[in-house]
C-alpha cells in the first residue's frame, strides 16, 4: 500500500486582530458536536434536521450542515483548517467578508454535491451531508487568492513499502503549490467517488466550496489587496537577508498603495538607516509617529520616536509635537531616554520659548531620578543666567539654593 498524507500546521502570516468570527464558528461546531454525542434527542432537539439532504435541498440546511460533525476526527480535521486559515482571512477580509466566504462556500459546496449526484448517481440523493469541509474548502480558495505569495508549514507522512520508504516530518512549502495539490487531490477523488458510488466523504462539496471561496474573494477585492501586501512581504524578506536596497524599493512600492500604514513606514525607515539614507529614514519615522498618534497608539508612537532620535541627530517633528513626545517619554518613566530627547530638542529648536521649561525638566530628572545633582545645578544656573525673564527663574533659584545647602551639609558631615 502506498500512502501520502499531509496537513497544514502553520502559516508565515502575521495576524494583528482577534478573530472573533472564527472563534464563534469553531465554538458553535464544537458545542453542536458535544450535544450530538451526549444530549438525548427530543422533539425539540434533533440534529438530523440540520443536515443537508440532496433529495430535499434548502438554503438553510445547506448552511447549517457545516456545523454538524459525526466523529471527533471529522470535527478536529475541519476545525484545524478553520482556525489555521480562518484567522488570517478574517484579519485581512474583515469579519463580514470572512463570514461571507464561509457561509457561501458551505452553501455552494452542498449544492455542488447535489448537482453531481443528480447528474452522475441519483441514488446518492437520499444520503445526508454534514460537516464544515465545504466551508473550509472555501477558505482555502479565498486563501489562495489573498495569500498566494505565502508559505504553509505542513506535517507529512510518506509510506512506500516496496521502496522501503516510511518518512514523516514537517516542512514549509509555497502556499499556491500546497493548495493546488490539495485541489487536484479532491478532483481525483471526486471522479473516483462517483465512479464507485462510495460516499464516505462528499468530495464534490470540497470542489464547490473551493471554487466559491475563490470567486467571493475576487469579488471583494482580495486579489488587489494581495498584490499590495506581497510588496510588504518581499520587503521584509529582503530586509532579513540584508538586501537593504531591494527592501527599500519594495517598501516604497507597498507604501504607494498603503500610505497610512505606520508600521510599514517604521520598517522602511529602518531599511533606509541601513544604507545611511538618513533624510529618507527621518521622513518615514516622522510619518510613522504621526500615524500612530492619530490611531491612538501613543506608547508605540513613543517607541518609534525614540528609535528616530537615537539614530538621526537632526530628526524633527513639529515643535509642539516633538515636545509632546518628549513629555510622553518622561511620563513613561524612561528618564535617561527623556534626558536625551530633551537635549536633542534644545539642539534642534535653540530659539524655542520652551527652552527654560526643558532646562527645568532636565534639572528635575538629574536631581530626583538620575541622582546627579551637579548636572541639576548646571541647568538651574543656566535658567537664571540665560533666561532671566523666564517665569521659571524664581523656582530655579529656590531649587538651586536647596541643592547648594544639601551639598554643603553633605560635605560637612563627610569631614
Amino acid at each position: 500500500m502506498y500512502f501520502f498524507y499531509y496537513i497544514p500546521v502553520g502559516l508565515d502570516i502575521k495576524v494583528t486582530k482577534r478573530a472573533f468570527v472564527t472563534r464563534f464558528l469553531t465554538a458553535t461546531a464544537v458545542l453542536l458536536f458535544v450535544m450530538l454525542k451526549y444530549m438525548p434527542y427530543t422533539n425539540g432537539w434533533n440534529p438530523v434536521n440540520l443536515l443537508f439532504f440532496p433529495a430535499y435541498p434548502s438554503i438553510a440546511s445547506a448552511l447549517t450542515h457545516a456545523f454538524v460533525h459525526l466523529s471527533w476526527m471529522h470535527l478536529i480535521g475541519n476545525m484545524l483548517y478553520l482556525v489555521i486559515f480562518g484567522r488570517p482571512l478574517e484579519d485581512r477580509l474583515g469579519a463580514g467578508g470572512f463570514f461571507a466566504v464561509f457561509a457561501l462556500s458551505a452553501i455552494a459546496g452542498a449544492y455542488t454535491h447535489l448537482a453531481l449526484a443528480r447528474h452522475f448517481m441519483p441514488s446518492l440523493l437520499s444520503n445526508a451531508v454534514g460537516g464544515a469541509s465545504g466551508a473550509t474548502s472555501g477558505l482555502l480558495g479565498a486563501f489562495m487568492i489573498r495569500f498566494y505569495y505565502s508559505r504553509i508549514k505542513i506535517a507529512y507522512w510518506v509510506f512506500m513499502p516496496l521502496q522501503v520508504v516510511n518518512r514523516a516530518g514537517k516542512t514549509t512549502v509555497p502556499a499556491i503549490l500546497a493548495v493546488l495539490f490539495w485541489f487536484l487531490y479532491q478532483g481525483v477523488y471526486t471522479v473516483m467517488q462517483f465512479g464507485t458510488g462510495s460516499v464516505a466523504v462528499a468530495y464534490g462539496v470540497h470542489i464547490g466550496g473551493f471554487v466559491c471561496g475563490m470567486v467571493v474573494a475576487l469579488l471583494i477585492g482580495a486579489s488587489k489587496s494581495a498584490r499590495r501586501e506581497r510588496h510588504l512581504v518581499k520587503a521584509r524578506a529582503h530586509f532579513q537577508n540584508a538586501d537593504w536596497f531591494s527592501s527599500q524599493g519594495e517598501y516604497s512600492n507597498y507604501l504607494e498603495y498603503s500610505p497610512f500604514d505606520p508600521e510599514a513606514h517604521a520598517e522602511a525607515a529602518r531599511a533606509f538607516l541601513c544604507t545611511n539614507k538618513l533624510a529618507a529614514a527621518a521622513d518615514h519615522f516622522a510619518i510613522a509617529v504621526q500615524l500612530l498618534k492619530r490611531n491612538g497608539e501613543k506608547g508605540r508612537a513613543e517607541e518609534v520616536f525614540l528609535q528616530a532620535v537615537r539614530n538621526i541627530p537632526f530628526f524633527k517633528l513639529e515643535e509642539s509635537e516633538y515636545l509632546d513626545m518628549a513629555f510622553g517619554v518622561e511620563r513613561s518613566l524612561k528618564f535617561y531616554r527623556a534626558s536625551e530627547v530633551y537635549e536633542s530638542f534644545m539642539n534642534i529648536y535653540p530659539l524655542s520659548k520652551d527652552i527654560p521649561l526643558i532646562l527645568l525638566r532636565l534639572a528635575g530628572i538629574y536631581k530626583g531620578r538620575l541622582e546627579k545633582p551637579g548636572k541639576a545645578i548646571e541647568y538651574y544656573k543656566k535658567i537664571i543666567s540665560e533666561y532671566p525673564a523666564s517665569e521659571w527663574v524664581g523656582f530655579a533659584g529656590l531649587e538651586l539654593e536647596k541643592l547648594r545647602r544639601n551639598n554643603f551639609v553633605a560635605r560637612t558631615v563627610a569631614r
